[in-house]
């Protein structure tokens, strides 16, 4: 503490974290990227208030395949697989879980040694209709890959893509943030947690509902 004390320099002693896809677009899904690179507008007002921005792993790209998200989307536009997919949901919501759980735990120890150093982590921001970091709105992911396997190739599209992710987003946290908030309880750590609507992104002129607003969610799972 006394050398901290004596080495004190500009740094704000807070920090935010944020999910993967709000600095980098690329790991969207095809045809959920609405930025070039970063959504500007969740980001900016942390630099401009002088709050460090960590980045966490985007989970899908660590489970479902990287950045293509290949063992998902494989199965899209193919019909006479949808028997297939619909049998291997199941498994694959199990092995995701699991794989998002040890991230969950990576992340959770990275916020545990913020605060034992002294820095404010103010806020963990998710994003909205995703089926991983969701806070308060999430997707039925057998509904959204039944329809997006059953949906012919020919007629698939990136409207088709994004009015299927509307009409399965429900309220409920993301797999990954159901995980990070258990290993944070356990941790006996409590941080806001905030949520970005991805489909705020969406343009009004799309076929897609228009935008929503950033909303605040909060409470710990039930043990």
């Amino acid at each position: 503490v006394e050398v901290r004390r004596a080495l004190a320099d500009e740094r704000s002693g807070r920090v935010v974290m944020v999910s993967h896809c709000l600095l980098n677009e690329h790991t969207r899904y095809p045809g959920g990227a609405f930025r070039p690179g970063a959504v500007t507008e969740v980001i900016e007002p942390y630099l401009r208030d002088g709050v460090g921005i960590c980045q966490m792993p985007c989970p899908e790209q660590t489970a479902w395949g990287g950045v293509g998200k290949t063992n998902v989307v494989r199965f899209w536009g193919r019909p006479r697989l949808r028997w297939l997919a619909r049998v291997c949901t199941s498994t694959f919501l199990v092995y995701t879980r699991l794989r998002y759980r040890g991230l969950a735990r990576r992340v959770a120890r990275s916020i545990a040694d913020y605060h034992a150093n002294g820095i404010e982590v103010v806020g963990i921001v998710g994003v909205g209709a995703s089926p991983s970091c969701g806070v308060a709105t999430t997707l039925d992911v057998p509904a959204v890959l039944d329809g997006l396997v059953g949906c012919p190739l020919d007629r698939l599209d990136r409207a088709v893509v994004n009015d299927a992710v509307s009409a399965a987003t429900r309220p409920g946290a993301g797999i990954f943030t159901d995980e990070l908030d258990r290993a944070l309880c356990r941790r006996g750590l409590d941080v806001a947690r905030l949520e970005h609507d991805l489909r705020s992104e969406w343009p009004r002129n799309s076929r897609s509902p228009g935008a929503l607003p950033v909303s605040i969610a909060g409470g710990r799972p039930t043990e």
